[in-house]
């Protein structure tokens, strides 16, 4: 209480205490909404993409469908045409032990334990999807790619699944996503798979790290992107895309109008821990440079200090196109 504040012996009305008190309710209630909204908007403002925040925005309804109804709300997720079914839009659900409790697509999997589903590369895909559940937080996320066959197509394709962990009114927890194919990638993706790529570098040392990095089973490659390390003279210590030709001098690479690339991430890393540049270089198959972005991280291990980074094409706006 203010030192200055003085009683005046004025008793406030019962008339003007109700009116203070459903004041303060119904700023709760309109409050309410926007603090939930905003929490989803915090989730959708990583990406850039339509289609990324779409998928989120659907995953993270029917999460929260789950938390307020349980098992029941699997019924409202079946119905086609609906919010949760529709296009190529659909839900799946799992149990933390990877045991399939729902899915529209494939309901001959209910019930079924399918932990060992692994990819073409031979990625577990459901373990990684389950591995969410260990996330401490009680709304724990996580983005899971692999390559999957779709329909009749003769190779298979990229998918992407945004899974998110719901804990049911009766204490179970689940895993809920949704996936879609050749979806674009997103900065968010490549800065979390480099800092993710550090983390086990600095938990694990560089033979384990870097033989994880290499492998394409593994969460470091991705969306035809994959996780590079170079040494503070620009040689190659992990390069999927030579893997039989390490230790590459990249030190003096140039991009296609001349811009020397690794020079000038170089001189942002001197200044910096971690650094994004933009380049053009022509995707495979075209002869038309295409814009192209990094996302590098310097650090130290060991007494060795790497420079740990991922690159992929930017989507072309379609006016574009040629």
């Amino acid at each position: 209480m203010p030192r200055n504040f003085r009683w005046t012996g004025l008793r406030p009305s019962l008339g003007l205490i109700l009116k203070v008190f459903c004041w303060f309710v119904l700023a709760a209630i309109a409050l309410a909404p926007r603090i939930a909204l905003g929490s989803e908007q915090d989730r959708l403002s990583h990406y850039t993409y339509e289609d990324t925040k779409q998928l989120v925005a659907l995953v993270e309804e029917a999460a929260a469908e789950i938390e307020q109804k349980g098992e029941t709300a699997f019924k409202e997720f079946s119905v086609p045409n609906s919010k949760w079914f529709y296009d190529d839009y659909y839900l799946f659900v799992y149990t933390t032990d990877g045991t399939t409790v729902f899915h529209p697509i494939e309901p001959r999997l209910i019930g079924k334990n399918i932990i060992g589903l692994r990819d073409m590369n031979g990625k577990a895909v459901i373990r990684m999807i389950t591995d969410v559940a260990k996330k401490p937080e009680r709304d724990a996320s996580d983005w899971v790619f692999y390559l999957w066959e779709y329909r009749t197509q003769l190779t298979p394709l990229w998918k992407s699944a945004y899974v998110r962990k719901a804990v049911a009114p009766d204490g179970n927890v689940y895993l809920v996503g949704s996936g879609l194919y050749n979806m674009k990638t997103e900065r968010a993706f490549v800065q979390d798979r480099v800092e993710l790529a550090c983390e086990k570098l600095l938990a694990e040392g560089k033979d384990a790290a870097f033989k994880e990095f290499r492998d394409p089973a593994s969460p470091f490659v991705f969306l035809g992107a994959y996780i590079f390390v170079l040494d503070e003279d620009g040689h190659t210590l992990v390069d999927p895309a030579f893997p039989t030709n390490a230790g590459r001098d990249l030190s003096d690479f140039r991009d296609a109008v001349g811009m020397p690339v690794i020079h000038e991430l170089f001189n942002k890393l001197a200044k910096t821990d971690t650094a994004w540049m933009q380049y053009l270089w022509p995707k495979p198959g075209s002869p038309v440079p295409t814009r192209k972005l990094m996302y590098a991280r310097k650090i130290t291990v060991g007494g060795e200090t790497f420079i740990v980074g991922s690159d992929f094409y930017l989507a072309t706006p379609i006016w574009m196109h040629v």
